[in-house]
C-alpha cells in the first residue's frame, strides 16, 4: 500500500516560525506527547508585578497551571517573563511592546488566534500590547487574539498602592480596614513570597507607584478594543477580628488586598458577569500565614475554581476557534481511502484489491487515521495506521498494517486499540504500536474471571470506541449461552484500569455504534431474541462521563421492529431510522441458504425524547456524523436487506464552510471526520 498523498496540515496560514526566546517560553506537556506548535491554538501566561513566569506554579497538590493547559489537546502553552524589565511600566519595549511581537507571531506560527491569560498588572500589559500594530499594514495585534482573561488585574489602579505611596485618600470603611491589615503586617506579618505581607510589600516598591488608583500612567492606557472578548476574575476578602476568641468582628471587604473588587471588574467584554472568589478571615491569620486566603492577590491566580474555569473558557475558545474551519472528512470509496476538505479530494492510500474498507477511526489529537478492510465473506480482515508526519515541512507519512481478528477499532488517546483478543481466561485488547511492531496484548484488569463458560460469546470484550479523556469503552460478556445480551459496560484507561459504568441487556450486540459530536454519548445497536420468528433490534445509549444507559422501548410499528441506522445531531440528541416486517407466515419466501426473506416495510426516523422514541418527518440515512464544530456528514442510499442494519456503500454528502451540503463521492463504505477539539 503506498500513500498518494500527505495529512495536510490545518490552517494553511500556519507557518514554520520559531517564537521562543528569552521573554517567550513554551511550556513542555506532561500527558501527552509533544504537539508541533503548528495547529495548536497558543495560550499566553502573563506575570504580573514583582514576579516571573514561576508565579503560575501552584501548591505542590495544585500542580503547574501553565502545564494543565499544555496538556490539553490542539493547545499549546506559553509563558511570557517580563521580570527583568521590572521594574519598568507596560511601555517599555521588554514588556507591552515584546508581549504583542510575541503574539503576533504565535498566531502566524499556529494559524490559531491567540489566548491570554494575565495575572494583576500583566492584564495592563496585556491591554497596552493589543493596542499595538501587528505585521498586516493597518492591524492591530488585538486582530490576532481570541480572548483575554484577566485575573486581579487593577484596570483603575490600585487604592492599596495608594494609601502606601500617597497617604489616606480614601473614606472609610475600606481605608480602616486596610490599615488595620498593613498595621499588622508591621507587626506579625512575615514579607514572604506568596503573602498578604509580601504583597504589601510589592505595592510598596517603585513599580507599585505606577499602579496607584487613576494613576496617570493608568489613565494614558488606550482602552480595549470594542470587539476583543475580555473575562474579568476578582477576589474579594471580608476581614474580621476576634480579639477574645467569642464572636468575630467584621471589619470590612478589601478585595483581594492589593486591588479592589469594583477595580479587578472595572471591565469585561463578551464573556458574560466577572467571576468573583469571596472568602472570610481573620485579620491574624490572613497576615500570617502564607496563602491566607484563597482569594488574596497571589492565591487567586492559581486557586483550582480558577484553574478549572480558565482551563473550560480555553477549551470553549479552542472549539469555537476549529468550529470555524471545515475539518478534514477521511472516506473509503471503491479502492482508495480519501481525506476531504471543503470540495478538495487527497488520496490517502490504497484498499487491495478484493477488499473493502469497513471503519475509519481518527485519534483524539487528528494526528493519526486507521481503517479496517476485509474480503465480502468478512475474512482476511486487517487494521491500518498513518500518522501525520510531525516538523515542517511536513515528513512523509508512512502505512503501518496488521493482521487483525477484530471487530472494532479505536483509538485510546494516541493509542489505536482494537477488541478480538479476550479469552474467558485474559480479557485484553490489542495494542497497535505506531512504529509497525507487532501488536501486543493489553491487558484489561479487575474484570471479574469466568469460572463456567460456554456459548460464541462467552467471554468476549467487544470494544465500543473512544471515551473521554484517553479511554475507550468496552462491553464484556460474562453470561453463557447463545444470546448473550450486550453485557457489562466498563471504561478503560491507558493503563488498563476498568471503571464500571452500567449494564447493556439484550439478545446480542449489532456493532456499528455512533457518537454524539463531543464523544460522551455513544449509541449502541442491539438486537433481541425470542424465536426464529420474533426477533427485533434497538439501541442502548451510553452516556460515557456519568455512565447512565438509557433503554428506549421500541416504537409502535406492527410486526418485528428492526433498527435500521441511528445518529446524533448537533445537540447530541439521538436519531433512528425503524423499518419493520411482519415475521413469519405462510407466505414466507426463502432464498437459496433456505433463510427467510424479510418483507421490509418503509423506514421511519423517531428521535430519543425524555427516553421515549418520537417520530419525526426527518428523511431516512444510512449513516450520519456530525462533527464537534457542527458540520454533518451523511451517507445517502438504499437499505440492505439484512436485518442488522448497517449499509455496504452509499452516496457521501458533507458540509462544506458555507455550511451547504455538497456531493463528496459515491460507492462510499466508510467515512469519519478528523477530529479538532478534545
Amino acid at each position: 500500500m503506498l500513500l498518494s498523498g500527505l495529512l495536510a496540515g490545518s490552517p494553511a496560514a500556519a507557518a514554520s516560525v520559531d517564537c521562543t526566546n528569552s521573554s517567550l517560553q513554551q511550556v513542555a506537556e506532561t500527558q501527552k506527547p509533544q504537539e508541533p506548535v503548528r495547529n495548536t491554538m497558543p495560550v499566553v501566561f502573563v506575570h504580573g508585578i514583582a514576579s516571573g513566569a514561576d508565579t503560575w506554579n501552584g501548591s505542590d497538590s495544585e500542580g503547574s497551571f501553565p502545564r494543565t493547559v499544555a496538556d490539553l489537546p490542539k493547545t499549546s502553552a506559553w509563558t511570557f517573563d517580563y521580570k527583568p524589565a521590572q521594574p519598568g511600566w507596560v511601555t517599555d519595549p521588554r514588556i507591552g511592546p515584546a508581549l504583542s511581537d510575541s503574539i503576533n507571531c504565535l498566531a502566524q506560527a499556529t494559524g490559531y488566534k491567540v489566548m491570554v491569560v494575565a495575572h494583576s498588572m500583566g492584564g495592563l500589559v496585556a491591554q497596552y500590547a493589543v493596542s499595538l500594530p501587528n505585521d498586516r499594514a493597518g492591524g492591530k495585534t488585538s486582530q490576532n487574539v481570541a480572548e483575554v482573561v484577566t485575573i486581579g488585574t487593577p484596570t483603575h489602579g490600585s487604592k492599596a498602592a495608594s494609601i502606601l505611596h500617597v497617604g489616606s485618600v480614601f473614606a472609610a470603611p475600606f481605608l480602616p480596614t486596610m490599615e488595620a491589615v498593613f498595621g499588622a503586617c508591621a507587626q506579625y506579618g512575615a514579607s514572604e513570597d506568596g503573602s498578604v505581607c509580601g504583597i504589601v510589600d510589592v505595592l510598596r516598591g517603585d513599580q507599585g507607584t505606577a499602579l496607584r488608583y487613576d494613576s496617570p500612567q493608568i489613565k494614558a492606557l488606550p482602552p480595549w478594543p470594542k470587539e476583543l472578548p475580555v473575562r474579568a476574575i476578582a477576589g474579594d476578602i471580608e476581614v474580621s477580628v476576634d480579639p477574645l476568641d467569642l464572636k468575630p468582628i467584621p471589619l470590612g471587604a478589601i478585595g483581594d488586598v492589593a486591588v479592589t473588587l469594583p477595580s479587578a471588574t472595572a471591565y469585561s467584554n463578551k464573556t458574560g458577569n466577572p467571576y468573583v472568589c469571596k472568602d472570610k478571615q481573620d485579620l491574624l491569620r490572613l497576615v500570617l500565614v502564607t496563602q491566607g486566603s484563597k482569594c488574596d492577590h497571589f492565591t487567586l491566580k492559581t486557586q483550582p475554581t480558577v484553574v478549572a474555569m480558565v482551563v473550560k473558557q480555553i477549551n470553549r475558545v479552542q472549539q469555537q476557534q476549529t468550529g470555524l474551519r471545515t475539518p478534514e472528512l477521511a472516506y473509503a470509496s471503491g479502492n482508495t481511502i480519501n481525506l476531504w476538505v471543503d470540495g478538495k479530494t487527497k488520496a490517502l492510500a490504497t484498499i487491495p484489491s478484493g477488499y473493502r474498507a469497513e471503519q475509519i477511526a481518527w485519534s483524539d489529537s487528528g494526528l493519526s487515521v486507521a481503517w479496517t478492510t476485509a474480503k465480502d465473506d468478512g475474512s482476511g480482515r486487517r487494521a491500518y495506521l498513518v500518522r501525520r508526519g510531525r516538523g515542517a515541512p511536513p515528513v512523509r507519512a508512512r502505512v503501518r498494517s496488521w493482521d487483525c481478528s477484530c471487530s472494532t477499532i479505536a483509538f485510546r488517546g494516541e493509542e489505536l486499540v482494537s477488541d478480538g483478543a479476550s479469552t474467558p481466561e485474559q480479557a485484553a485488547l490489542w495494542s497497535y504500536p505506531s512504529s509497525g511492531k507487532a501488536r501486543k496484548l493489553a491487558p484489561v484488569k479487575a474484570l471479574r474471571p469466568i469460572d463456567e463458560c460456554f456459548g460464541p460469546a462467552c467471554g468476549r470484550l467487544d470494544l465500543l470506541g473512544p471515551g473521554p479523556n484517553g479511554t475507550v469503552s468496552v462491553a464484556y460478556i460474562d453470561a453463557g449461552g447463545n444470546f448473550t445480551g450486550v453485557g457489562k459496560l466498563y471504561r478503560v484507561d491507558t493503563q488498563g484500569r476498568v471503571e464500571r459504568l452500567g449494564d447493556a441487556d439484550g439478545s446480542g450486540r449489532i456493532g456499528n455504534e455512533t457518537f454524539s459530536p463531543t464523544r460522551d454519548k455513544i449509541a449502541i445497536p442491539w438486537f433481541g431474541h425470542y424465536s426464529a420468528c420474533e426477533e427485533f433490534s434497538n439501541l442502548v445509549v451510553l452516556d460515557q462521563r456519568s455512565g447512565l444507559v438509557s433503554k428506549p422501548d421500541l416504537p409502535d410499528l406492527p410486526g418485528n421492529v428492526w433498527l435500521a441506522s441511528s445518529w446524533f445531531d448537533s445537540k447530541g440528541q439521538v436519531h433512528a431510522a425503524f423499518r419493520s416486517e411482519p415475521g413469519c407466515g405462510s407466505n414466507d419466501q426463502f432464498d437459496s441458504d433456505g433463510a427467510r426473506v424479510p418483507k421490509w416495510g418503509a423506514a421511519h426516523v423517531y428521535k430519543l425524547v425524555g427516553g421515549q422514541w418520537v417520530k419525526t418527518n426527518e428523511a431516512p440515512v444510512l449513516a450520519r456524523e456530525v462533527h464537534r464544530g457542527g458540520r454533518a456528514a451523511s451517507l445517502l442510499g438504499t437499505f440492505p436487506d439484512s436485518a442488522t442494519g448497517g449499509y455496504s456503500e452509499g452516496r457521501l454528502v458533507a458540509q462544506n464552510a458555507a455550511n451547504k451540503t455538497v456531493d463528496v463521492a459515491q460507492r462510499v463504505h466508510a467515512f469519519a471526520w478528523r477530529p479538532q477539539t478534545p
